[in-house]
């Protein structure tokens, strides 16, 4: 192999690559040893028709669990095979709707001829192996275990799942010089999506007086390079709950995780503050806002609804969380 292969550059990320690169060299010189000794067998075929040999007659289904291959694939096989004249597929005795395959006088003839190759190839890959110094084809099972157990899909999904945060953004509070980004941020998207009413007036204008001043907090998200780009608030209501409210990123900034980053700096300092009672309110048109919401542990509440969602005109969605 050229020391200057790529994959090698990739590292896991092309391990699927990788694998395939290796199944198709040697796949190609299975190929090259069945030519050698006048067989006209295609490496594919090998397990089903070492199955059938050393198992006897099974069906598409078992064969499909056995070999660990899907059902369309081994249908292929069949079909070429067939069409060979190697195997045949013939209806049970005990149930007519219920086919079984088996090889065919000839098959089972080119497969006991097959034997003595079949030993050197086993032995030849067990050297292959021996060669590599680890336990290379236990090392395979295990991986195939580990991959059963969670697929290469389930593990991305799941990583990129804990990597919900931006570890670039900074997390601020509220001092007077920050209000105006208070007022900048949340003013973009209230004037894009809804009307500016007289209690998102009142908190924009005053959110030292309305927010801070009454026991609650207001957060700021910022970047190395776009400064200050979202931010978010705790009002504290009378009964001693807290509402999350007007959580907003610049447009500009979207896309770099920030509402979920700030979201759960957020949230986590509200629960610092033992509250029982952590709400928003919210509307149906900020779809994406409420899948963040919905990860972060909140849940949709009609009790909420009934005792705050008058605040808004807007609101039609009000929230509760929930801790695990």
């Amino acid at each position: 192999m050229q020391s200057n292969d790529f994959l090698d550059d990739l590292g896991e990320l092309a391990l699927g690559s990788r694998l395939k690169r290796l199944s198709d060299g040697l796949m190609a010189d299975a190929a090259a040893v069945y030519k050698s000794f006048g067989l006209n067998i295609q490496p594919k075929w090998f397990a089903l028709l070492a199955l059938l040999y050393r198992r006897g007659p099974v069906s598409i289904v078992e064969a499909s669990e056995l070999l660990g291959l899907s059902q369309p694939a081994i249908s292929q096989f069949v079909k070429e095979l067939t069409k060979e004249k190697l195997i045949v597929s013939q209806p049970s005795k005990k149930d007519s709707r219920k086919k079984f395959l088996k090889l065919t006088t000839q098959g089972d003839l080119s497969v006991q001829n097959m034997q003595l190759m079949w030993h050197a190839v086993d032995k030849a890959a067990k050297e292959l192996c021996q060669e590599t110094g680890v336990d290379f084809y236990s090392a395979i099972k295990k991986f195939e275990q580990a991959l059963s157990k969670s697929s290469l899909a389930e593990r991305t999904n799941q990583i990129l799942s804990s990597q919900s945060v931006n570890p670039n953004v900074e997390v601020l509070e509220f001092t007077p010089e920050l209000a105006q980004y208070f007022k900048n941020i949340n003013s973009e998207w209230i004037e894009d999506m809804f009307e500016m009413e007289e209690s998102d007036k009142e908190i924009l204008n005053y959110p030292e007086k309305i927010v801070i001043d009454k026991g609650g907090k207001i957060y700021f998200a910022k970047l190395p390079k776009l400064g200050v780009v979202g931010t978010c608030a705790l009002l504290k209501k009378q009964d001693g709950s807290f509402e999350l409210t007007k959580m907003g990123v610049l447009a500009k900034a979207r896309g770099e995780k920030i509402g979920e980053t700030l979201l759960a700096y957020v949230v986590e300092q509200a629960t610092k503050m033992e509250t029982e009672n952590l709400f928003l309110l919210t509307n149906k048109k900020c779809a994406p806002a409420i899948h963040l919401y919905l990860k972060a542990g909140f849940k949709h509440d009609l009790d909420t609804m009934k005792k705050y969602g008058s605040k808004y005109e807007r609101c039609n969605v009000a929230m509760r969380y929930f801790s695990e």
